[in-house]
């Protein structure tokens, strides 16, 4: 069951959000659901990539750098691509 939410929007956003919902034949409340399904759906698809972490470990041998700081390279690895998608430093 749908909940209602407020949301306050400046007076140029909601003539913005007027607009480009007027412009899909959508109520704005539709065209912000429809924002942040897009939206959530953009994140799942490029937050779960694991291919960076596959052949980190060799069994039998001496640990790698990255067993010895996996933690602090993971929080790197995050942080970068957190800074490359919202465009931060």
């Amino acid at each position: 069951m749908a909940k209602p939410t407020n949301v306050l929007l400046d007076p140029a956003l909601r003539a913005a959000a007027k607009r480009r919902a007027s412009e899909r034949g959508l109520s704005v409340s539709a065209y912000i659901r429809e924002l942040i399904r897009a939206d959530d759906a953009a994140a799942r698809a490029t937050g779960n990539d694991i291919t960076p972490l596959i052949g980190l470990l060799d069994t039998g041998s001496e640990p790698t750098d990255i067993a010895r700081h996996k933690h602090e390279m993971v929080q790197q690895a995050f942080s970068e691509n957190l800074r490359a998608r919202t465009g931060t430093e």
